[in-house]
C-alpha cells in the first residue's frame, strides 16, 4: 500500500487542504425598556474603539461606521450625523501661509588650453523653493463634549429622538503558529434622547476564521447590526 504524505498533511490540518468555508456569526441581542418605541431620528455617533496592544487604525473605525449606517438606513433609520450637532455654531477660520526662496548665481571660467576653440566657460544657477501650509480651527464643542442637559437641546433642536452608540475592541494577538485576534462590535440604541435604551447588539470574530482582522471586524459589524435590526 502506497502513502500519500499530502493527504495525510491534509487531514492532521483538518481539512486544511479543503475550501474554506466562513463561519456563521451569531449575535447576541438584548430587548430595553424602550424596545416598543422606533426613533423616528436617529444620531449616530462616531464609534469608540478600544485596542488591548495598539491604538485602533481610522480605517477601523471608518469601516465599522459605514456598516452601522448603512444598515440602518436600509433597515429605514432616519439618520442624523453626530458632528453636524453642535452646542453653539463653530466657527471656521482658516489660516495660510506661504513662504518662497530663489537664488540666482553666474560663474566664469577662463581655461588656458591653446588648443581649445572655447577656452571661456560660463555657467548660471538657479534654484527657488515654494511652500505653503494651510491650517483650519473650529471653534466650539462639537456634541460628544457637551453635557448631558446640553445634548438634549441640540437632540430637541434637531428633532432627533435617538441616539446610536457604537463600541469597537480589538483584542490583543495571541498564538505562535496561527496568530489570532478576536474583535468585538457593540451598537446600541437608545430612545428618550438617548437616555432609554432600545436594543443593544454585540457580535464577537475571529481573525483566524476570517483570514485578517480588518475582515473579522467587518462580519463582526455587519452581524450586530444584522442582529439588531432584523435586516
Amino acid at each position: 500500500m502506497t502513502r500519500v504524505p499530502g493527504l495525510i498533511l491534509c487531514l492532521v490540518l483538518a481539512g486544511a487542504c479543503g475550501p474554506s468555508v466562513l463561519p456563521v456569526l451569531h449575535p447576541e441581542v438584548h430587548a430595553g425598556p424602550a424596545s416598543a418605541v422606533r426613533p423616528s431620528r436617529v444620531v449616530v455617533l462616531p464609534a469608540a474603539c478600544g485596542s488591548v496592544e495598539a491604538r485602533c487604525p481610522g480605517s477601523y473605525i471608518a469601516a465599522v461606521d459605514a456598516i452601522v449606517r448603512g444598515g440602518l438606513e436600509f433597515a429605514g433609520f432616519a439618520l442624523v450625523e453626530g458632528e453636524q450637532l453642535r452646542h453653539e455654531t463653530r466657527q471656521r477660520h482658516e489660516e495660510h501661509t506661504s513662504s518662497s526662496t530663489s537664488s540666482t548665481g553666474d560663474h566664469d571660467t577662463t581655461v588656458d588650453h591653446p588648443l581649445w576653440f572655447d577656452e571661456h566657460t560660463h555657467t548660471t544657477t538657479r534654484g527657488g523653493a515654494n511652500d505653503a501650509h494651510s491650517l483650519v480651527v473650529l471653534d466650539g464643542p462639537g456634541f460628544e463634549d457637551l453635557s448631558i442637559d446640553e445634548r438634549h437641546q441640540v437632540l430637541v433642536s434637531s428633532g432627533a429622538d435617538g441616539v446610536l452608540v457604537v463600541r469597537i475592541v480589538i483584542g490583543g494577538q495571541v498564538g505562535l503558529w496561527m496568530p489570532n485576534q478576536n474583535v468585538e462590535v457593540t451598537v446600541r440604541l437608545g430612545a428618550d434622547q438617548g437616555d432609554v435604551m432600545v436594543w443593544a447588539a454585540r457580535c464577537t470574530a475571529s481573525s483566524n476564521d476570517f483570514s485578517t482582522v480588518d475582515a473579522a471586524l467587518e462580519n463582526a459589524a455587519r452581524c450586530a447590526i444584522h442582529g439588531a435590526t432584523g435586516h
